[in-house]
């Protein structure tokens, strides 16, 4: 599947411009909500933010496997002549992120893993959250932006997961409608998580895992599982972070990514 992607030039001269680095929004995401850390790590680097399938601007498909996924990002490498990227992959990016690393290891230059272990994932309370919200939302009845924030706040919906709902909200001529494709990721709910990798198979290459302090996504009991897979990966914690890390202590998130690339 072609993906939209929102794609920020080096501000340095091309000839010194590094690798290319490709952002992975989470389940939910959008690209948009990766714009300003774009701005900041295209210092130096072209940067590339696609909508994952069923999610913002990209094409929508029944299918939403971990492969499928995967076999999406490798189409956006491939087709866009980007050599040797790194990608940082947030939640279900990271997810990407790890089993890309390890099918296609010659094909990226270092990985970033965001809040985000090997091990299966069970249904979160925030995305179970989102999701009947979501599915209940009278969205037909909604007039205008004003009224959509009316209703949130009536249902007692939090700052943070307001703004994951707006987002995901797209304006029409006769209203408002969803950009996200619901069927699949509902289904996504209803089993357990994908392997990400099999026994045998290893990443060498450069691996930053940033997990939130107080996350539980990343526990220390994952590490050993993640260093015997990615054999030369770090893992930094981010005080004051949730599993939003990027959100919750962007300065520090900035400057680990940045001292990693």
């Amino acid at each position: 599947m072609n993906l939209f992607f929102r794609k920020y030039e080096a501000k340095c001269i091309k000839n010194e411009a590094k690798e290319t680095l490709i952002i992975l929004h989470g389940l939910f995401g959008i690209s948009d909500n990766w714009v300003g850390f774009a701005r900041h790590f295209s210092k130096d680097r072209d940067i590339i933010i696609p909508d994952l399938r069923n999610h913002g601007q990209s094409p929508q498909d029944d299918s939403f496997e971990l492969n499928d996924l995967v076999d999406d990002l490798h189409l956006l490498i491939k087709s866009n002549n980007i050599i040797s990227p790194v990608i940082l992959g947030h939640s279900l990016g990271g997810r990407i992120a790890m089993r890309y690393a390890l099918l296609y290891s010659q094909h990226i230059s270092k990985l970033i893993v965001l809040d985000m272990s090997l091990r299966s994932v069970r249904k979160k309370a925030e995305h179970i959250a989102i999701i009947n919200l979501m599915t209940h939302f009278p969205i037909d009845k909604m007039h205008s932006l004003s009224q959509i924030k009316e209703y949130l706040l009536s249902k007692g919906i939090n700052a943070r997961l307001m703004k994951i709902i707006i987002k995901n909200i797209r304006k029409t001529e006769s209203g408002f409608e969803w950009k996200v494709y619901f069927k699949p990721l509902i289904a996504l709910f209803d089993k357990e998580s994908e392997p990400i990798a099999t026994e045998d198979m290893i990443y060498q290459g450069q691996s930053l895992f940033i997990r939130g302090r107080n996350s539980d996504y990343v526990l220390d009991t994952d590490i050993p599982l993640i260093k015997k897979h990615f054999t030369e990966s770090r893992i930094i914690s981010i005080e004051g972070a949730s599993h939003w890390v990027h959100a919750d202590n962007p300065i520090e998130f900035i400057k680990t990514v940045d001292e990693f690339i």
